[in-house]
């Protein structure tokens, strides 16, 4: 396997903005990312000083699953799930992120030991904000020594879409995972990125369709060990982690996939506007669960083969960030549940593809927009507001906003891919030509971090510093 090519800084994928030192970098993205998720639970103060059940979480917008299933789930009676084998102590998530929840809620149970049930709840509810911030760190720190532009991850530290979304759910706990994959992968360990998609797996099911980026490239290259290792490695930890915990409590186990065989269309997805807007609107029927699993899956499938049809014949070879963010927003759009959280698994695998940042803007402002749209038409229809019908339209047009701005994001990494055009690097450019586009410089895929055997294989980009090496991106 081919050596890892250096950055500026000497450290392999390091990079630093011009004049200043690597520590004082990555110091002020901590700084950055510190902010942004003290914003995230100033966004729940309302809550926290409320309470975290009722019909104010969805009028003020401080809702957040963390503090509501705290009480809805029997933790504050001291069951909890794989721990009490209590039936009101199910609860509807993949193991790791069940363990997760039951972990603090055991913590916060024992902290607060005599303390009124909503001075506990808001213990459990703190204690889980400081771990995400602590993971939703590591993320940025991750992103940043991929080797990516010190603008993108000063732009992904500050993501407003994470501060809006960050504490509605243990969603960063996945995202931390892959994002450590794709670092892995970029240093040519294939079972330890495989490793740690698995685990990203029993946290969340979407991080196991990133393999698939490994597939395509593999399959490019004709080189399929360290897709093989990948996937290999992918299936053994899911299987040792959850095995153990299926023979010691099926039923806790088996509930999420249970319930998400059975559940209907979910907030936010096309198919719950179809059935809550749209449908009552011309008369027609709403999708029942079974149809819903039938077109999702099957429009999933039709979006993958294209992946693959595009990451073979793509003129210039896609980054694994590239095909990874194609696949994993296919998951996300043609899904039937998809929450206002799960723009979390979007925001680093766009940055690590390097959008325009006039573009990140607009799609960041859009999915802010979203999060707003679906508890204001939430707190309409719970507390039947006279105005609900208008909020319905509002939530379904920012439901379809959304989903044209995600759509918008991968086309253009189609057009560059189709056109064989470069990855866009703002740091190889002055502020305003990084906004206007012009002249921006190319990451080729001759000088990348990570390795097939025999030959490089970019996942986010590296400059190339050759003279002469900037060209238009479209």
């Amino acid at each position: 396997m081919s050596a890892p090519a250096q950055s500026e800084t000497g450290r392999r994928g390091w990079r630093s903005p011009r004049g200043m030192r690597s520590g004082q970098w990555l110091w002020l993205l901590l700084g950055l990312g510190t902010w942004t998720m003290i914003v995230a639970w100033l966004l729940r103060f309302s809550c926290h000083q409320l309470g975290w059940n009722g019909a104010h979480t969805q009028q003020l917008v401080c809702y957040s699953d963390i503090g509501y299933l705290f009480t809805t789930r029997g933790m504050s009676d001291g069951s909890f799930a794989y721990l009490s084998q209590d039936p009101s102590a199910l609860l509807e998530y993949p193991l790791l992120q069940s363990l997760i929840a039951t972990a603090t809620g055991r913590a916060a149970y024992g902290l607060g030991e005599g303390l009124p049930v909503p001075t506990v709840q808001n213990i459990y509810f703190d204690l889980n904000a400081a771990l995400l911030l602590l993971v939703w760190l590591a993320v940025v720190v991750m992103v940043a020594a991929m080797g990516t532009s010190t603008v993108h991850t000063a732009a992904l530290a500050v993501s407003p879409a994470v501060a809006a979304t960050a504490l509605i759910n243990w969603d960063l706990w996945p995202v931390l995972t892959s994002v450590a994959a794709l670092l892995a992968f970029q240093r040519s360990r294939w079972a330890v990125g495989g490793v740690l998609l698995g685990l990203g797996t029993a946290l969340k099911l979407w991080p196991f369709v990133m393999l698939g980026a490994v597939i395509v490239l593999a399959l490019r290259r004709r080189e399929l060990r360290p897709a093989v290792m990948a996937v290999v490695s992918a299936v053994v930890a899911w299987v040792v982690v959850n095995v153990p915990f299926a023979l010691w409590d099926r039923q806790q186990w088996s509930w999420f996939w249970s319930f998400s065989g059975e559940r209907g269309a979910g907030f936010s997805s096309i198919y719950h506007v179809w059935n809550v807007v749209w449908a009552p609107e011309l008369g027609a029927q709403p999708l029942a669960a079974e149809s819903l699993n039938v077109i999702a899956y099957g429009v999933f499938a039709l979006c993958c083969t294209g992946v693959l049809v595009l990451g073979l014949k793509a003129r210039r070879e896609p980054t694994l960030a590239e095909l990874s963010l194609l696949i994993v927003a296919a998951f996300v759009l043609t899904n039937k549940v998809y929450s206002p959280q799960f723009v979390l698994w979007l925001v680093p695998l766009v940055i690590l593809a390097a959008p325009r940042l006039r573009e990140y803007a607009v799609w960041q402002v859009i999915e802010v927009v979203h999060w707003i749209a679906v508890f204001t038409w939430l707190y309409s229809m719970v507390a039947d507001q006279p105005n609900a019908e208008a909020m319905g339209r509002f939530y379904a047009a920012a439901v379809v906003l959304h989903i044209l701005a995600v759509v918008w994001l991968c086309a253009r990494v189609v057009v560059r891919l189709l056109r064989g055009l470069p990855v866009y690097d703002p740091d190889r450019i002055g502020g305003s030509a990084a906004e206007t586009g012009s002249s921006p410089a190319i990451l080729s895929a001759d000088r990348s971090a990570g390795s097939f055997p025999a030959r490089p294989l970019i996942i986010a980009g590296e400059p190339d510093t050759r003279a002469g090496g900037a060209g238009r991106h479209g």
